[in-house]
C-alpha cells in the first residue's frame, strides 16, 4: 500500500496527465475522473437527524471548539478546512457571498440556503463535516436524505432513540452507505441519568446489525468539555464516547482513501499510465497527445451457475508479464473454484464472525438479485458500486478480529483479491462484470458457508 503524501500527488498528476492527453478509452476516463474527485477532497461526513438530536454539538465535538453556539438557527452547513476562517453564505436566490471570519451572527436569517464554514482546524484537512438541517418533517427528511446520500462517504444518524419514523426515512439510504454510516445515540449523559442508556442500547442493537456499521453512545457535552485551551482530557474525552466515535470515523475514513489510492493505483497499472500521465502501448509507444489504440479487451461473459457448495475459489490467477491485467471474469471465477476443491479448509474459531458476514451478504442478496434481472436492460450502473462497497465492509469487518481466527485471517486475503478483481471490473462497459461483481460476492458468501460447515 502507498502511504506518501508525495506518492498520492504523483498518482493524482499520473491521472490528469491521461485525461489531458485523451489517451484513455470512454469508459476508462469518467472513471479516471471520479478517481480524481475523490482524492482531491477529504472524505465527506454527514451528520442527520430530527431538530434538536443534537448534530451542532457533536461538529463541535469533532472540531474541538464552540464554532456553533448553543441555540444558533443556520442552514444546511458545510464544516472545510481553509487556511484563514471565512464563510461562503449562498442565499434563497443562488447568489454566494463570501464573509472574512466565522461570525454566525452575520448569517442573515432565513433567508440563508447553504453555509460553507472554512476553518484552520487540522481535522479537517481529513475530513468535510455536513449538518444536514431540516425543519423535522417527513417529507423534508426525506428530501434531505435523498441529497445528502450522493454527496456523502461516511453517514452520522443523531438520535437518542430512533424511533419508527427515524427508521422509515433511514430505509431510503442505499445499503452501499449503510456500510459505512453509524447510528449515534447524543446526549448519552442524559439517557444514563434515567436510567435508560443500556436498555435502549439493548433495544437497537437488531436495528443496527441489520442498517448500520455499528452504534456508539456519546455524552457530547462532557466530550466538549475535554478541550480546554487547545488541550484535550483523553480520560475525559474517551469516558464521553467522543474518543471512541472520532477514532472510528477517522480510521473508516483513512482506510476508505487508502482504498480509493489502491483503486487509482490498479487503474493506472490497468491502462499503463507511466509517471509523466503518457499511456503506454503495447509497442512501447507513448500516447501523449493523441488518443490511444483500444485495447483489446476480452470478451464478455454471461454469469454462470451457482457454483456447487462443495468446490473452493482459488487464488486470484496470476498476472501475465507484460500484459494488461485481465479481469477475471464468471466462468474463470468457477474454474477457479474448481481448481482449488482439493485444498483444505480451516476450521473457524470465530464462529460469530463468519455468522455475521454471512447475514449481512444474505441481506443483500434481495437488492443484488433484483438488480441482476434489469441486467439486460443496462442498468447495470452503480451495482458494481455496491458490490465493492459489500466487500470493502467485509474486510473492515474481518480485519478487527483479533480472535487469532487463522481461517479468518486467510479469508482476509480472499478478500483483498476480490476487491482488486472488482476495481478491474469497474472499468470495463456493459452488463456483464456487473452479473460478475454479484457472481463473485455470491461466491465470498459460499466460501463462508463452507467453512462454517466444515
Amino acid at each position: 500500500m502507498k502511504d506518501s503524501a508525495g506518492d498520492d500527488s504523483t498518482v493524482i498528476e499520473r491521472l490528469e496527465g491521461a485525461l489531458e492527453a485523451e489517451a484513455l478509452p470512454k469508459a476508462a476516463r469518467d472513471y479516471a475522473r471520479h478517481l480524481v474527485r475523490r482524492l482531491s477532497q477529504p472524505v465527506r461526513v454527514s451528520l442527520l437527524g430530527f431538530p434538536g438530536a443534537g448534530k451542532s454539538q457533536l461538529v463541535n465535538m469533532f472540531l474541538g471548539e464552540q464554532v456553533v453556539p448553543e441555540g444558533a438557527v443556520l442552514p444546511t452547513t458545510e464544516y472545510a478546512w481553509g487556511e484563514a476562517a471565512q464563510m461562503i453564505i449562498t442565499g434563497t436566490d443562488g447568489v454566494p457571498i463570501r464573509v472574512h471570519g466565522a461570525d454566525l451572527a452575520q448569517i442573515p436569517g432565513k433567508s440563508a440556503a447553504f453555509l460553507r464554514i472554512e476553518l484552520p482546524i487540522p481535522i479537517l484537512q481529513r475530513i468535510n463535516l455536513l449538518e444536514v438541517v431540516t425543519d423535522g418533517s417527513s417529507e423534508e427528511l426525506n428530501s434531505g436524505v435523498d441529497w445528502v446520500v450522493r454527496r456523502t462517504d461516511i453517514a452520522l444518524w443523531c438520535t437518542q432513540e430512533f424511533a419508527a419514523p427515524e427508521q422509515a426515512i433511514w430505509r431510503r439510504v442505499p445499503d452501499s452507505l449503510k456500510d459505512h454510516a453509524f447510528l449515534v445515540l447524543t446526549k448519552a449523559d442524559k439517557l444514563s441519568a434515567q436510567n435508560m442508556l443500556r436498555k435502549r442500547v439493548s433495544s437497537l442493537e437488531t436495528v443496527v446489525a441489520e442498517e448500520f456499521h455499528s452504534l456508539f453512545a456519546v455524552a457530547t457535552l462532557q466530550a466538549l468539555r475535554a478541550f480546554k485551551e487547545g488541550n484535550v482530557d483523553e480520560a475525559m474525552f474517551h469516558a464521553s464516547g467522543g474518543g471512541a466515535l472520532t477514532s472510528e470515523v477517522l480510521r473508516h475514513a483513512e482506510r476508505g482513501r487508502r482504498a480509493d489510492f489502491d483503486s487509482a493505483h490498479m487503474f493506472l497499472a490497468r491502462y499503463q499510465v507511466d509517471e509523466g500521465g503518457e499511456r503506454r502501448t503495447s509497442r512501447g509507444v507513448s500516447s501523449r497527445g493523441a488518443p490511444a489504440p483500444a485495447v483489446e479487451e476480452p470478451a464478455v461473459a454471461s454469469p454462470e451457475p451457482a457454483v456447487p457448495s462443495q468446490e473452493v475459489p482459488a487464488e486470484a490467477a496470476p498476472t501475465k508479464p507484460d500484459t494488461t491485467p485481465e479481469v477475471i471474469k464468471g466462468p474463470q471465477v468457477a474454474a477457479a473454484a474448481v481448481a482449488a476443491a482439493a485444498e483444505p479448509i480451516a476450521k473457524v474459531e470465530n464462529v460469530a464472525l463468519f455468522s455475521d458476514a454471512i447475514r449481512f451478504l444474505r441481506r443483500r442478496g434481495d437488492s443484488l438479485a433484483k438488480s441482476a434481472e434489469e441486467l439486460g436492460e443496462g442498468s447495470a450502473k452503480g451495482l458494481i458500486d455496491n458490490c465493492v462497497s459489500a466487500v470493502e465492509h467485509l474486510a473492515d469487518l474481518f480485519s478487527e478480529d483479533e480472535s487469532g481466527c487463522q481461517a479468518a485471517d486467510a479469508f482476509i486475503d480472499e478478500l483483498a483479491e476480490a476487491q482488486d478483481m472488482m476495481v478491474l471490473m469497474q472499468v470495463e462497459d456493459g452488463d456483464g462484470p456487473a452479473a460478475d461483481a454479484i457472481t463473485l460476492l455470491l461466491q465470498l458468501r459460499r466460501d463462508m458457508e463452507m467453512q462454517l460447515a466444515a
